[in-house]
């Protein structure tokens, strides 16, 4: 899996992990990801790899080919093909931790859809959740937070993955914003791209992200950038970033209302010409 999809959340933990801040649970939103077993797998890598070899995993040290494998003894996946998580698969997971890591790292379990623990399997876990063990560390998966135990909900720290959609479009706007600042014949193919978006509603969410990241460029924020992103946050001024930022806000205001689409997308593209030129 690249490092870059989920880059946001991947950073957060790399933080973590160097700080030594490693939550003792993560409850964590998929918004309907679909790699979300690769996205498991480097995961679980970043926690356990000796190595340290964050943006790509070793691959090569023996905790790294085991858990690719799945043979790392400390590492216990629970699932269930029924409507709950039942109390039984719990109490064996915890009976198997009660035992130190067999390589004197972390022990993990991940439960892959948190809202199927219900109050007899919620109430087993949540004294593991409340009084964790020393390098015990649950992941918790769920489509919508909002499904699971509350009390389950409030001894976790909480994070949301982008959806598919959500990585399609950042990488339509990585294109577009490319585009853009090339000198050549870069705002032909902005204007073209632009252009053909079909509606309003499409052109908001793309506009949105632009937005975004031109703010994360001003901010310098470049952890969440795509590398080809950050390039430009030294060869373009801050001046010009809020300009565009202006711009974009001014035309997300004008499609609020009932307006000429077309028109609209026009009006904008001369603006952003008249900065860029």
């Amino acid at each position: 899996m690249d490092f870059n999809i989920q880059k946001e959340f991947f950073n957060f933990l790399n933080k973590e992990i160097k700080t030594n801040r490693v939550s003792h649970a993560y409850l964590i939103e998929t918004n309907n990801f679909s790699d979300i077993d690769n996205f498991l797998n480097v995961l679980v890598k970043m926690l356990l790899c000796p190595n340290k070899n964050i943006e790509n995993n070793c691959n090569k040290c023996n905790i790294c080919n085991l858990v690719d494998s799945n043979n790392y003894p400390d590492l216990k996946i629970i699932d269930t093909d029924t409507n709950f998580i039942k109390k039984e698969q719990l109490l064996e997971v915890m009976d198997n931790f009660k035992n130190k890591s067999l390589y004197g790292i972390r022990q993990i379990y991940i439960i892959k859809d948190a809202s199927k623990l219900n109050s007899s399997s919620g109430n087993t876990i949540l004294k593991f959740l409340e009084e964790p063990s020393p390098n015990i560390i649950a992941i918790l998966l769920c489509k919508n937070r909002y499904n699971v135990l509350e009390t389950i909900i409030s001894r976790c720290q909480i994070f949301s993955l982008k959806s598919d959609s959500d990585l399609i479009y950042e990488d339509k706007v990585n294109t577009l914003i490319l585009a853009l600042f090339d000198k050549n014949k870069g705002f032909l193919v902005f204007n073209e791209i632009l252009s053909i978006i079909p509606d309003k509603k499409e052109a908001v969410k793309y506009l949105r992200i632009i937005e975004e990241y031109f703010f994360n460029i001003i901010n310098k924020k470049e952890n969440i950038l795509k590398e080809d992103i950050v390039k430009f946050i030294t060869s373009i001024s801050d001046d010009i970033i809020y300009k565009l930022i202006l711009i974009i806000e001014k035309y997300l205001n004008i499609m609020n209302f009932n307006v000429n689409y077309k028109l609209t997308i026009d009006n904008l593209l001369i603006e952003i010409e008249g900065v860029i030129a």
